[in-house]
């Protein structure tokens, strides 16, 4: 029974990542799987270089000295670092949170096989981050320090059971994340706040990673002292294997096998009772219960509104733009004077400062491209899409809303964003017109475009929301498309104006609205029409 769930969650989470339809069907077909295949090797190739080269020059330096297992200890570290990171709140929402817990719960299914399941794809996520650590990691060391067997067979071993303990403390984290949440009103902000927290963390990490780095190699004795302390266990993984030290591997790997079987003991008392917190058939009300009338679109488009802000995943994924744009429009309003000192740099490139509020209209658009609210709009609905249709409302009335929804989030932080610009420009109308006008028109090309790609590569049979809002076609081909379209204007903005010089700034800037005009009248067109029948025929 438990390797046929497992099968379920990895056919969920893989065989139809390109989107579903009627009797489980993929739509994407092996054109779609063949595009996120490609993707998926193309990011662990960078990400894998990228840590190949940091993990190369830390090989060089510590190498032949006597802090070698500090290497050692730093990968661990890093492993563990990222894929706790990438996991910690998929456990939540994985575990305790999947569509179908209620479903399997009724059946004649003992609940800590459905948690075992859970845990094991999780884990397969697990090993996939890590991994992306550990490979190329090793692979600099091996090369620089010559492959000796007894640290190479340490060095895979730990590596296949290192992961464990980083899956145990996602899934303590997720599971008290869970906790926490079905014992308040406002769930979804508080997902919505550690989120948040830990993205910042990561950001602040990245911006200043060439730092630490640096701090790294240069004070590795006492970082390697200190970490003796809160780093115990790093220090045993990079001891084990720099050393050789088959009795300390073993250790390593008792403590990581006990460690995540303990954790599957914890959460089983529990799973049954998390997952049944937020589904109570009868809730304690107050007070009376007042009936509103509204019309069909205001009530479709509360009902988007409260669809998108009951749910962490989607605001997050596809809402975390409008943070960013509030973020840079606070910014260009404190920095104006650091922006304005900028503005004679563009001399350098042959284009006139006079022109600066049209070039950043556009790069103004390429930020609105980061907000794709209905990309996975329609697949959210998931199986309860009949009752959607089963409303005495039109398809047309229902993308529509999607659609508004979309405008109303966007429209105003973009906004605001643009008049920060102007005002830290200090523009003329001409200048206040492109500043506020084209990214306006880029929100609702990227809404349209979005929703469209919804409707041609649709995912229904979703057991969590993160398969529809992380793994759908529509939400990668949205965000491929819109970033290819932004590449190729960056592109073309370089040779035919600050190359070769074949147009000027306003002329690049008038075509690159007329095309963006056109590419989202086509969606404008498509979506009532052929849009509305093929959401009726879902």
């Amino acid at each position: 029974m438990l390797g046929k769930l497992i099968r379920l969650r990895l056919k969920g989470m893989f065989s139809r990542s390109a989107g579903g339809g009627k009797n489980g069907k993929r739509k994407g077909g092996k054109g779609m799987a063949i595009l996120l295949a490609v993707v998926f090797l193309y990011c662990a190739i960078v990400f894998g270089f990228l840590f190949y080269q940091m993990f190369g020059a830390m090989a060089e330096s510590l190498y032949g000295t006597p802090y070698d297992w500090y290497f050692f200890a730093m990968v661990g570290l890093f492993s563990f670092a990222l894929s706790f990171f990438f996991t910690a709140f998929t456990a939540k929402s994985e575990l305790f949170e999947a569509k179908d817990n209620e479903l399997l719960l009724s059946m004649p299914i003992k609940p800590r096989l459905i948690l075992m399941s859970r845990m094991a794809t999780l884990l397969l996520m697990e090993y996939l981050f890590a991994l992306l650590v550990l490979i190329p990691a090793g692979l600099a060391w091996f090369m620089t320090a010559g492959v000796q067997a007894a640290q190479l067979v340490l060095y895979i071993v730990c590596s296949l059971l290192f992961p464990l303990l980083s899956a145990a403390i996602a899934c303590l984290f997720g599971w008290l994340l869970a906790l926490l949440t079905s014992r308040v009103r406002n769930k979804t902000f508080i997902t919505m706040f550690f989120s948040l927290a830990f993205m910042g963390c990561y950001f602040y990490f990245y911006m200043n990673a060439q730092k630490y780095i640096t701090a790294l190699l240069e004070n590795h004795a006492a970082i390697a002292e200190g970490m003796r302390g809160w780093g115990a266990l790093f220090c045993l993984f990079g001891e084990s294997i720099a050393r050789a030290d088959f009795g300390k591997a073993a250790l390593l790997c008792v403590l990581s096998l006990a460690v995540f079987a303990g954790m599957t003991l914890l959460l089983g008392r529990g799973f049954l009772k998390t997952t049944s917190a937020g589904s109570r058939a009868y809730k304690k009300a107050n007070g009376r219960i007042e009936a509103r009338s509204a019309n069909v679109s205001s009530a479709l488009l509360r009902r988007e509104l409260k669809r998108f802000t009951s749910s962490a995943i989607y605001m997050l994924n596809c809402g975390l733009g409008l943070i960013l744009t509030v973020i840079a429009a606070v910014a260009l309003l404190i920095k104006q004077a650091d922006i304005r000192a900028l503005l004679p740099m563009l001399d350098t490139f042959g284009v006139s400062q006079q022109d600066a509020p049209l070039l950043i209209a556009v790069a103004l658009s390429f930020l609105a491209s980061m907000d794709i609210i209905t990309a996975p709009s329609v697949s959210l609905e998931g199986k309860t899409l009949w009752i959607l249709r089963s409303m005495p409302v039109s398809a047309r009335q229902i993308l529509a809303a999607k659609l508004k929804l979309h405008e109303l989030l966007c429209a105003i932080p973009t906004l605001f964003l643009s008049v920060a610009a102007a005002v830290t420009l200090r523009t003329d109308a001409l200048g206040w017109a492109a500043l506020v006008l084209i990214p306006q028109l880029f929100v609702l090309f990227s809404g349209a475009f979005g929703l469209m790609m919804n409707l041609l590569l649709p995912k229904l049979d979703w057991t969590s929301e993160a398969v529809a809002v992380k793994q759908s076609g529509s939400v990668l081909v949205t965000m491929l498309g819109l970033m290819v379209y932004t590449i190729l204007a960056c592109v073309g903005l370089f040779i035919l104006v600050i190359s070769q010089q074949l147009l000027s700034v306003q002329m690049y800037v008038l075509v690159f609205t007329a095309v963006s005009a056109v590419l989202c009248a086509l969606c404008l067109l498509w979506l009532p029409g052929r849009g509305a029948r093929r959401f009726d025929r879902l």
